[in-house]
């Protein structure tokens, strides 16, 4: 049954993301936060989300290797109008993947208004830069347990800080878009830029000790893959992710570029914040632009193992960290878990997904558990990535089950 109106709206209020980390908008430090720290903490956050079934990620993975083909989906375009209409989007696009390999995507635009071809995905693209930091901890290049100071030393608690803090969110680092400086100059900012922002500001909490959505831990991240491929960050994502899956419409952003056929960002003025930002400038912590049919082939291709080892794949979910001061989710390495029923108690829905925003751009990539199926959702302007998920997946049957 399709979802009612009001679910629809909890769904796009709970689980939206915000387009900034959940330090305060003027940037002030968060409470108790320090200036230094002398040594790792055990975590003492809020309590990790219990550990998913392995049936879940069996059934992950048997759906996406299922062969896609093209299908006429009328249920879907119903749910989709739907949605469209419950929003003021300047453009939206969604792509979905049933378990039998059905392939259906939808794009809606102005009358009038050229079609772009792909579009902004946010922090979505953490979840690009985090399969190839384990892509290279599966060949050997790298450890989880490698510390910070190896490339960073100059990092506030480089010594403590591990790869995995960074994956995770977990560093306590400063999130460098909260930084009022920043957040006040148009235009593009280098990388060097964000962390010497971020590095001025005290740390939220010592390495382990607790959770904070960071930025500047992912921008590192992309620093490191730098590093040890010996190529710009947009050249190695794109070799190891989107030549490896034979994404067409995927494009891993270089510095300052915009290309062809790109939706732009829409914001309004009260959500711009007084910042008018290079899309680019987030660097490794979202660098994406694609169709959404590309990213639902990235999210199947990774849950399906085509991108790195099973054990990776899962091990991803295996710490699920309570998303404090964003929303009603969980972190892992890279990926998100979103239980429904946080939202609304008549809801069984779990997600395995990866949401992002900024300003005027929206998306979500999503792995539906109850209804066994994919879905790739992009906007600009105003609206909710996850309650148009939310509408597409109801209009799907359930899983079958055993």
């Amino acid at each position: 049954m399709a979802s009612t109106r009001r679910s629809l709206l909890a769904a796009a209020t709970a689980f939206a993301l915000p387009a900034l980390a959940p330090f305060a908008a003027d940037g002030r430090e968060r409470r108790g936060a320090t200036k230094g720290c002398r040594a790792r903490e055990a975590y003492a956050g809020a309590g990790l989300r219990p550990q998913l079934f392995p049936a879940v990620f069996d059934a992950a993975e048997a759906s996406a290797k299922a062969r896609p083909h093209m299908v006429i989906h009328e249920e879907l375009d119903e749910a989709f109008d739907k949605a469209a209409g419950h929003m003021r989007t300047q453009a939206l696009c969604a792509a979905v993947i049933t378990p039998d390999g059905g392939q259906w995507n939808q794009l809606r635009v102005p009358r009038g208004d050229p079609e772009p071809e792909i579009f902004f995905w946010a922090s979505v693209g953490k979840a690009y830069t985090a399969t190839a930091i384990l892509q290279m901890v599966e060949e050997g290049k790298l450890s989880l347990e490698d510390r910070l100071s190896r490339w960073a030393p100059e990092a506030p608690g480089a010594a403590f800080i591990k790869i995995d803090d960074l994956l995770t969110h977990t560093s306590g680092l400063y999130s460098f878009q909260a930084d009022p400086g920043l957040r006040a100059e148009a235009g593009y900012k280098a990388p060097g830029q964000l962390l010497a922002a971020a590095y001025a500001q005290p740390v939220a909490f010592c390495p382990g000790a607790n959770w904070s959505y960071s930025n500047t831990g992912y921008v590192l991240l992309g620093r490191i893959i730098e590093a040890i491929d010996g190529v710009p960050y947009h050249q190695a994502l794109t070799q190891r992710i989107v030549e490896r899956l034979r994404l067409e419409e995927t494009t891993v952003l270089a510095p300052r570029q915009t290309p062809q056929g790109l939706a732009m960002p829409t914001a309004s003025a009260a959500e711009a914040g007084g910042t008018a930002d290079d899309q680019t400038t987030p660097f490794a912590a979202g660098a994406v632009a694609a169709s959404a049919l590309d990213v639902v082939r990235f999210w199947r291709g990774l849950m399906a193992n085509r991108l790195h080892g099973q054990a990776i794949t899962r091990g991803r979910f295996y710490r699920l960290y309570p998303m404090a001061g964003v929303g009603p989710s969980y972190y892992g390495q890279g990926v998100m878990v979103s239980d429904l029923h946080d939202v609304d108690p008549k809801a069984r829905d779990t997600w395995l997904c990866h949401a992002g925003g900024l300003p005027g751009a929206k998306a979500l990539v999503a792995y539906s558990v109850q209804k066994n199926a994919y879905a790739a959702v992009a906007l600009t302007g105003e609206g909710s990535p996850e309650a148009t998920a939310n509408q597409l997946f109801a209009a799907l049957p359930d899983a079958k089950t055993a």
